[in-house]
């Protein structure tokens, strides 16, 4: 809805996080972070002028990768309505290699 404003939003459980990293050249002991995400639980409140309050519930998942330089950061976010947390974790893996087109099969 065009008028839609979010009152609050709450996170409801400990996010699951995924990193990806690979050995820095120079230096093995040192391990420099590619790719990273997270799908954290969430409540939010949200009053539209036709609907007036309605609570939504589901899980908000963030993914970036080329976070070593020299490649171009990329983030993708999304927004699963009706879902929990679970099904949100099993999707990270898949999620993190979506984001450059890589897709879920690719190499790790």
């Amino acid at each position: 809805m065009a008028d839609a404003v979010v009152q609050w939003v709450k996170i409801l459980e400990t996010p699951r996080f995924l990193t990806v990293g690979r050995q820095r050249l120079e230096d093995e002991q040192v391990m420099v972070v590619t790719r990273a995400a997270l799908a954290a639980p969430f409540a939010l409140s949200v009053h539209t002028t036709q609907h007036g309050r309605s609570i939504l519930l589901g899980v908000f998942t963030w993914a970036a990768v080329n976070l070593a330089p020299p490649k171009v950061r990329k983030d993708r976010h999304w927004f699963d309505l009706g879902v929990e947390l679970e099904w949100a974790g099993e999707r990270l893996q898949g999620r993190i290699y979506d984001v450059d087109g890589e897709g879920a099969s690719a190499e790790r």
